[in-house]
């Protein structure tokens, strides 16, 4: 039986420097009978922000025998088609300055194409193949896509499937390997001090150490679109491909290879989970609004953690990277407000409007379905290894859900049950506390499971013996106030909600000009300041808002601030090794020098 006859798209550049580019629409006869809509995306998968592409595209217009003329603009993002029995040439221009893995990016030098702020759909036509050409671009330009492609043209069966398959085009340079009867391509654009030969080998052991969580691969294709760029950073999943973004200056420490190493685990992972494995409603997509879900702690904050598990297993990032990594991310979390605010179901669903459009009292009232999630990760693997006895964790739960339920598919109630199948325990505490709830995370499930210990560390124990033995020095370290400076600037970025700022009536954006009579210049100065009298003294702080000078006093605390580290227990049993082992690849690590404390 034939299909619907394709969408046919060609890409001309129209001026590279000025970041322009024409986009052709050959719309067939069959699909403008009783005529059309014509829809860009307002979003892309896999980024959860309405973005409003269209405010990118103009001259939209469609030509009818030997004319063109502009098409009726519906609303911010659609145009009505007349109807036709004959095929119609629609015709824009686009405009790509941003180079991020979710907007378009063009200059002399090269080209992305992120198809989500590029092609148009017709409505109701989601289906209908898209056939794509680039004519007119350098002739020492060549194209990366996961799209097939035949005599020039790259093929996509669907618009999903366009969309989930961004353009590089320019003079990158390209790699490859095989693995798993497999082939995996990699694009690299931009300069860099890094070694290629390192990354391809390492994104090459990265590949098989997630593929052997899932006995193998589900495509026969894939590619990896690296760019470098000063200063910038960021990764975007599709099915057969992944976008990321790395600092080009990043490769003079090994911790610059070691978060790319990272990124490229956690985009890959995605491809079981988020791409194939996911929540109905993460696709099909409504390109034209939100898409809420409940389980992106579970896509993104799971995959967070799986990140570190899958670079320890390949070999390619030490445990003492890691170990930092996670203890950092516990210490922002458990001090952050928000915690008790926000569950992580909240957080999936209002990533939309809250996560991505953060105010000053976001760190106060929310929290980040990637960072706690990814906490939650690792308290989920130490129940599964506890439950099971060291026999399975969290990798065990993505192949027994991948297996079971593969891309017909997930959700909450199927992860719940997978859950208990391989832990032994019920669900229902484990989510309570954590997923629909917002309970302190617990390290003793942690140092259960797997013998390490959250050790938590307060300000002043950083102090050289020399600072502890003078008053000031210690005074200082002990004290706060709840107040947090924007940058340089003497400006309150935040107030902790019940702290003696808070209480003194300081707020968002004011700026401190002074404490106890001395002026303050810097965030440096105002903290400095506010610490001089130590816990339990106090200070008189000259504030401005809105051009309104005022005095207040602020009374000084002692500092509830900690950071943490985490420690392998010299006592840890049999049990607990091989769970460590078992969940990240490793031997258990050597016992630290000294224990500080339990938090």
């Amino acid at each position: 039986m034939r299909g619907p006859a394709p969408v046919r798209a060609v890409l001309r550049p129209l001026d590279l420097a000025q970041h322009l580019f024409e986009v052709e629409l050959t719309l067939p006869a069959e699909a403008l009978a009783a005529g059309a809509v014509l829809a860009l995306p307002a979003w892309t998968p896999g980024s959860y922000l309405v973005r409003d592409y269209a405010r990118f595209v103009d001259r939209v217009r469609v030509q009818e025998a030997r004319r063109e003329r502009p098409l009726e603009k519906l609303d911010k993002q659609r145009w009505a088609l007349p109807g036709s029995t004959k095929p119609l040439t629609v015709r824009y221009r686009v405009y790509g300055h941003d180079l991020t893995v979710r907007t378009n990016d063009l200059d002399t030098r090269h080209a992305q194409i992120i198809p989500a702020a590029t092609f148009m759909y017709l409505e109701g036509q989601l289906d209908r193949p898209v056939e794509v050409r680039f004519e007119g671009w350098p002739p020492t330009w060549k194209v990366a896509s996961a799209l097939p492609e035949k005599v020039g043209t790259w093929l996509a069966a669907d618009f999903d499937t366009l969309v989930d398959s961004p353009f590089e085009l320019g003079t990158f340079r390209t790699r490859s390997f095989t693995s798993g009867g497999t082939d995996f391509e990699l694009a690299f654009t931009g300069e860099h001090n890094g070694d290629e030969g390192r990354i391809v080998e390492a994104t090459r052991r990265i590949v098989e150490a997630a593929g052997a969580i899932f006995g193998g691969f589900p495509f026969q294709r894939y590619l990896f679109l690296f760019t470098f760029a000063p200063k910038l950073r960021g990764g975007l999943e599709h099915r057969d491909c992944t976008s990321l973004i790395s600092d080009s200056h990043a490769f003079e420490r090994p911790e610059g290879y070691f978060a790319l190493y990272q990124l490229v685990a956690h985009e890959f992972f995605h491809a079981w989970n988020v791409k194939r494995l996911h929540d109905p409603v993460l696709g099909p997509f409504d390109y034209s609004r939100e898409n809420p879900t409940k389980m992106l702690w579970f896509h993104e904050g799971l995959t967070s953690y799986m990140e570190h598990a899958i670079v320890l297993r390949a070999g390619v990032v030490p445990w003492s990277h890691t170990s930092r990594e996670l203890a950092r991310c516990w210490s922002e979390q458990t001090q952050r407000p928000g915690r008790l605010e926000q569950s992580l179901e909240e957080s999936s669903w209002d990533a939309w409007i809250r996560l991505y459009k953060p105010h000053e009292f976001s760190p106060n009232s929310s929290v980040s379905y990637y960072d706690k999630g990814e906490l939650v990760g690792w308290l989920m693997d130490a129940a599964l290894r506890e439950g099971s006895k060291g026999r399975s964790g969290l990798a065990e739960l993505f192949a027994l859900l991948w297996r079971r339920h593969g891309e017909s598919g997930l959700s909450d109630a199927q992860v719940r049950q997978g859950f208990e199948e391989l832990s032994g325990q019920p669900a229902t505490p484990f989510w309570e506390a954590w997923i629909s709830g917002c309970a302190e995370l617990d390290p003793d499930l942690l140092h259960r499971a797997f013998g390490l210990e959250v050790e938590a560390r307060a300000p002043w124990d950083g102090l050289s013996q020399d600072e502890r033995t003078g008053p000031d020095a210690l005074r200082r370290a002990r004290a706060w106030t709840g107040l947090v400076c924007s940058g340089d600037a003497p400006t309150v970025a935040n107030v902790l909600p019940g702290s003696p700022a808070a209480v003194a009536g300081l707020s968002f954006g004011m700026e401190i000009l002074a404490v106890d009579g001395w002026r303050t210049e810097s965030a440096a100065e105002v903290q400095r300041a506010l610490a001089g009298p130590g816990p339990g003294g106090t200070v008189r702080v000259l504030a401005a808002e809105r051009g309104r000078v005022f005095e207040t006093e602020v009374q000084v605390a002692e500092s509830p601030e900690r950071t943490h580290r985490l420690v392998a227990d010299p006592r840890a049993g049999a049990a607990q090794r091989t769970a460590f082992r078992s969940s990240y690849g490793l031997p258990y690590p050597a016992v630290a020098a000294k224990r500080v404390g339990r938090p």
